[in-house]
Protein backbone atom coordinates (compact mmCIF):
# COMPACT_ATOMS: atom_id res chain seq x y z
CA UNK A 1 0.00 0.00 0.00
CA UNK A 2 1.28 3.66 -0.45
CA UNK A 3 1.66 5.69 1.97
CA UNK A 4 -0.51 9.18 2.48
CA UNK A 5 1.10 12.33 2.38
CA UNK A 6 0.08 16.00 3.17
CA UNK A 7 -0.20 17.91 0.29
CA UNK A 8 -1.32 21.88 -0.08
CA UNK A 9 -3.24 22.30 -3.41
CA UNK A 10 -3.83 25.90 -5.05
CA UNK A 11 -6.80 25.58 -7.40
CA UNK A 12 -6.35 29.25 -8.35
CA UNK A 13 -2.81 28.90 -9.09
CA UNK A 14 -3.52 25.16 -10.38
CA UNK A 15 -0.54 23.40 -8.36
CA UNK A 16 0.62 21.17 -5.48
CA UNK A 17 3.04 21.77 -3.44
CA UNK A 18 4.77 18.98 -0.47
CA UNK A 19 5.28 22.01 1.92
CA UNK A 20 2.73 24.84 2.45
CA UNK A 21 3.92 28.24 0.67
CA UNK A 22 0.71 30.68 0.04
CA UNK A 23 -2.73 31.80 1.46
CA UNK A 24 -4.63 30.03 -0.83
CA UNK A 25 -3.60 26.33 -0.50
CA UNK A 26 -6.29 23.79 0.50
CA UNK A 27 -4.61 20.70 2.63
CA UNK A 28 -4.86 17.37 1.03
CA UNK A 29 -3.70 13.78 2.24
CA UNK A 30 -3.32 11.22 -0.46
CA UNK A 31 -1.46 8.74 -2.18
CA UNK A 32 1.36 9.47 -5.15
CA UNK A 33 -1.08 8.59 -7.43
CA UNK A 34 -4.06 10.50 -5.81
CA UNK A 35 -2.22 13.60 -6.15
CA UNK A 36 -0.82 12.68 -9.55
CA UNK A 37 -4.84 12.47 -10.80
CA UNK A 38 -5.09 15.32 -8.85
CA UNK A 39 -2.55 17.51 -10.74
CA UNK A 40 -3.62 16.32 -14.26
CA UNK A 41 -7.37 17.84 -12.95
CA UNK A 42 -5.81 20.66 -12.62
CA UNK A 43 -3.68 20.71 -15.85
CA UNK A 44 -7.20 20.31 -17.21
CA UNK A 45 -8.43 23.29 -16.22
CA UNK A 46 -5.75 25.16 -17.26
CA UNK A 47 -6.05 23.84 -20.41
CA UNK A 48 -9.64 24.78 -19.84
CA UNK A 49 -8.82 28.01 -18.78
CA UNK A 50 -6.76 29.12 -22.27
CA UNK A 51 -9.77 27.80 -23.92
CA UNK A 52 -12.21 29.78 -22.55
CA UNK A 53 -9.70 33.34 -23.20
CA UNK A 54 -10.51 32.94 -26.50
CA UNK A 55 -14.14 33.77 -26.46
CA UNK A 56 -13.36 36.40 -23.74
CA UNK A 57 -12.56 39.53 -26.50
CA UNK A 58 -15.81 38.98 -28.32
CA UNK A 59 -18.30 40.98 -27.02
CA UNK A 60 -21.18 39.65 -28.62
CA UNK A 61 -20.87 36.32 -27.49
CA UNK A 62 -22.21 35.23 -23.86
CA UNK A 63 -20.33 33.32 -21.95
CA UNK A 64 -23.31 31.65 -20.30
CA UNK A 65 -23.78 30.04 -23.97
CA UNK A 66 -20.28 28.97 -24.35
CA UNK A 67 -19.01 25.43 -24.28
CA UNK A 68 -15.62 26.45 -23.25
CA UNK A 69 -17.24 27.97 -19.68
CA UNK A 70 -19.17 25.18 -19.32
CA UNK A 71 -16.18 22.51 -19.31
CA UNK A 72 -14.27 24.60 -17.49
CA UNK A 73 -17.17 25.18 -14.47
CA UNK A 74 -17.61 21.18 -14.93
CA UNK A 75 -13.95 20.40 -14.91
CA UNK A 76 -13.46 23.12 -11.89
CA UNK A 77 -16.19 21.15 -9.93
CA UNK A 78 -14.42 18.11 -10.38
CA UNK A 79 -11.41 19.23 -9.10
CA UNK A 80 -13.27 20.59 -5.92
CA UNK A 81 -14.63 17.43 -5.53
CA UNK A 82 -11.34 15.74 -5.78
CA UNK A 83 -10.02 18.21 -3.30
CA UNK A 84 -13.06 17.46 -0.78
CA UNK A 85 -12.50 14.13 -1.32
CA UNK A 86 -9.03 13.83 -0.01
CA UNK A 87 -8.94 17.02 2.49
CA UNK A 88 -8.66 17.41 6.19
CA UNK A 89 -11.45 18.64 7.91
CA UNK A 90 -10.49 22.02 8.48
CA UNK A 91 -10.05 22.01 3.97
CA UNK A 92 -14.03 19.93 3.86
CA UNK A 93 -15.24 22.58 6.07
CA UNK A 94 -14.09 25.44 3.67
CA UNK A 95 -15.31 23.92 0.45
CA UNK A 96 -18.75 23.20 2.72
CA UNK A 97 -19.09 26.71 3.41
CA UNK A 98 -18.05 27.47 -0.15
CA UNK A 99 -21.51 25.88 -1.53
CA UNK A 100 -19.49 24.65 -4.79
CA UNK A 101 -21.14 21.23 -4.36
CA UNK A 102 -24.41 21.09 -4.71
CA UNK A 103 -24.34 17.15 -3.89
CA UNK A 104 -23.21 17.81 -0.58
CA UNK A 105 -26.36 20.23 0.58
CA UNK A 106 -28.68 17.62 -1.78
CA UNK A 107 -27.05 13.97 -0.33
CA UNK A 108 -30.87 11.73 -0.88
CA UNK A 109 -29.65 10.32 2.66
CA UNK A 110 -31.17 10.86 5.87
CA UNK A 111 -28.91 8.49 8.09
CA UNK A 112 -27.06 9.28 10.84
CA UNK A 113 -23.45 9.94 9.99
CA UNK A 114 -24.14 11.44 6.53
CA UNK A 115 -23.26 14.65 5.44
CA UNK A 116 -25.71 17.40 4.54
Amino acid sequence: MTQKKFYYVSISGKRIEPEPSINDQLTVVGTSEQINELQQQLDQIQRDDELTQFRAPIPYKSADHDQATDKFNEDLIKVYHTVYELGTDETRAHIRQMNILSKLQDTDYNYPGYER
